[in-house]
């Protein structure tokens, strides 16, 4: 026979109540026509709120209609016959058979009224209970001739689930970020966990937009809440202003509740200063009346302070920057406070200085923080603050001065440092250690210290040797100072240069580090150490216990002589006692011996006398 399957027009299906759609007719006489049909059947589920789809795509077995009643059925599949449900105690879902009687068995679960197994007439709806949570079984045998089939000729799963994904919320997720990270990185990158875990904002008062922040709602599975069923967001500042997108308004210094209208279920705030409130800014987001997050911002107020430090406080003739010396930039430091002690960006034009001698130093050129910029002048170590300025030190002539910094913009003036400008001509290298002995190939430290005729040269590269420095005995590790490049030394900022190493293996009364000057102008004082236990130290380690173990060994014999002693002693004595023993032995024999023979000349007068008696009588 041949079949044609067709829809109802679109008026009809939308008579029919709780999103039941009827599926009747014949199949198409092609193959193409046929999978045709089945797309289309398959869409007009979708859109009517149903999923059903059998395991040939193109049928639904023995069902021609399958419905969700009481609510919308949800999703779908492609290769098995399968209905989505919501649970509930009034939620089923509904199957008509059309086609042909057939007789289902339900397995985890009932039909309504509490039957797990019915027959089902042509065009007769029977109805499955989705209660509670769980997958329920719905197989079905064609009934021929009053009979049903030994061979099931359709199964359908019902997956009851507890919600539709994106309705019921669960929890909330609050990131943060700076806004200058934000620039930094581009939209893409706007407000994500590393941002979050990095959130830290200080700005002047009044400044726009200093932090970001965003807030998304999900279901007990991750998935991000639909429109419609959001849960109030709450966020408060203590100090700026609040501006929400995806809401309406701004706050100040109260809470106000926001409720998030967008399809993705986001709201996001940018907090802002209020001009002239300086201070700490709280601000705390809430959904659903429960904190999610709380953050911290600064907002700074106008200078109230001036600090001058003398990052390197001593300094080499010349003009910044002077070759091999890194102690003249960067030397000075000047950094800004509010009235909160808070550290705030000094104003590169209002800043000047006065030079107590200027016929020593003057200051130098600015370097405002940021990139490869590092206190000291070095090419790595702690960079200039983002909020303080570097300032150059040019030394004019050896000797010292002092340093003041004044802000004009608030008639600011800075405490005043020492700074002393050397010769930087090395006259004296002294090596010192950290120990005057060591063990064998213990570990020690080498500090080199390099002056000039006043005090500790500026932190730089000298040559100072002629070649790298030596020790008298090898050591076991470490390389001594000089070596790259040849004779030179690198010092920091107190004169001084640090190496490691390892003492010799050998004992020695005496181990020499040093070198040979490379101007005579140039005093090199060596460092001495002694090495004090060696292989001769084990040698007699293992003498003394070779020793003690002669000793123990004479003791033991001595010991086995006295008991050997004592042994023979307590033989002679059971031998003497032995032969006491014979002696007393043989008496008692001689004793009973002698009893016996009276004892039976007793008996024989006993006798003699009975017959005497006896005569006596007659």
């Amino acid at each position: 026979m041949t079949y044609e399957r067709a829809l109802l027009g679109q008026a009809e299906r939308e008579k029919c109540s709780q999103s039941t759609i009827f599926l009747k007719g014949k199949s198409m006489s092609t193959k193409t026509a046929f999978k045709r049909v089945a797309l289309v059947a398959a869409a007009a589920l979708a859109i009517g709120g149903i999923s059903a789809v059998s395991a040939q795509a193109s049928t639904l077995g023995d069902w021609t209609t399958i419905s969700a009643l009481n609510s919308s059925v949800i999703g779908s599949s492609a290769t098995a016959e399968t209905a989505t449900q919501i649970a509930g105690v009034a939620n089923y879902v509904a199957l008509t058979d059309t086609s042909d009687p057939v007789y289902i068995v339900v397995t985890g679960g009932t039909i309504v009224g509490g039957t797990t197994a019915a027959s089902v007439a042509v065009g007769t709806a029977v109805n499955i209970a989705t209660p509670t949570v769980g997958t329920i079984t719905v197989t079905s045998y064609k009934i021929v001739s009053g009979a049903a089939s030994t061979t099931a000729t359709g199964v359908l799963t019902i997956s009851v689930i507890a919600s539709v994904a994106g309705t019921v919320y669960s929890s909330a997720t609050v990131l943060g970020s700076a806004s200058t990270l934000v620039a930094l990185l581009g939209t893409s990158a706007t407000i994500n966990a590393a941002s979050d875990a990095n959130f830290a904002v200080s700005a002047p008062a009044g400044a726009s937009n200093v932090a970001n922040f965003s807030v998304t709602q999900a279901d007990a599975n991750a998935v991000t809440l639909s429109s419609g069923n959001y849960k109030v967001v709450t966020a408060s500042v203590t100090n700026g202003l609040l501006l929400a997108t995806g809401a309406t308004g701004s706050i100040a210094t109260t809470p106000t509740t926001y409720l998030s209208g967008t399809p993705t279920g986001a709201v996001n705030f940018s907090l802002s200063g209020i001009a002239g409130l300086a201070g700490t800014s709280t601000v705390t987001i809430s959904v659903n009346g429960v904190v999610i997050k709380t953050y911290s911002a600064i907002f700074t107020g106008a200078a109230v302070k001036i600090v001058l430090t003398a990052v390197n406080p001593v300094v080499a003739v010349g003009t910044a920057p002077v070759a091999n010396i890194t102690a003249n930039t960067n030397a000075l430091e000047v950094q800004e406070f509010d009235i909160n002690n808070n550290a705030i960006s000094a104003n590169l034009g209002t800043i000047s200085f006065t030079v107590g001698t200027t016929t020593v130093a003057s200051v130098g050129a600015s370097n405002i923080a940021g990139g490869s910029n590092y206190l000291g002048g070095g090419t790595s170590g702690t960079a200039t603050s983002a909020t303080a300025i570097g300032y150059s030190v040019n030394g004019l002539a050896a000797g010292t001065t002092t340093i003041t910094a004044a802000d004009s913009t608030g008639t600011l003036a800075s405490n005043s440092v020492s700074v002393r400008v050397s010769s930087a001509t090395p006259t004296s290298v002294v090596f010192t250690t950290d120990a005057a002995s060591y063990s064998s190939g213990q570990a020690g430290t080498l500090t080199t210290t390099i002056s000039d005729a006043v005090g500790t040269v500026p932190a730089g590269a000298y040559v100072v040797l002629t070649d790298q420095a030596v020790a008298s005995y090898a050591l076991t590790v470490g390389t001594l100072p000089g070596l790259l490049p040849l004779g030179s030394i690198t010092v920091n900022d107190a004169g001084v240069a640090t190496t490691s190493f390892n003492a010799p293996i050998s004992d020695a009364a005496a181990v020499t580090i040093s070198g040979t000057a490379a101007a005579t102008t140039i005093t090199v004082t060596p460092a001495t150490f002694s090495v004090s236990s060696g292989a001769s130290d084990a040698a007699n380690a293992a003498t003394d216990a070779a020793n003690e173990a002669t000793d123990a060994a004479n003791a033991a014999t001595d010991a086995a002589n006295a008991a050997a002693d004592s042994a023979d002693a307590a033989t002679q004595a059971a031998q003497d006692a032995g032969a006491k023993a014979d002696a007393a032995l043989a008496a008692v024999t001689a004793l009973s011996q002698q009893v016996t023979s009276v004892l039976a000349k007793v008996a024989g007068l006993a006798a003699l006398l009975a017959r005497i008696v006896k005569k006596v009588k007659a």
